[in-house]
């Protein structure tokens, strides 16, 4: 098996020290990470929050300074 990039650690909306992403909380889908695609909010998800490009290091800081309040 080969590591993949995923598409939630490239998002915007990831969650770097939490299990999910804002999109989903309480964990990324298994749809997703399977698919790894999420361009569209899923049937069950409960916003329409959906794959956005983001800039890791603007992610991890942004998370960093939200803990640190």
């Amino acid at each position: 098996m080969e590591p993949r990039n995923f598409i939630c650690f490239r998002c915007k909306h990831w969650r770097y020290f939490d299990d999910g992403c804002d999109a989903f909380p309480e964990g990324i889908p298994d749809e997703i990470l399977q698919t790894n695609k999420h361009d569209q909010p899923l049937s069950d998800q409960e916003n329409d929050l959906v794959f956005s490009p983001g800039d890791a290091d603007e992610i991890l800081k942004r998370q960093l300074d939200e803990i640190q309040d």
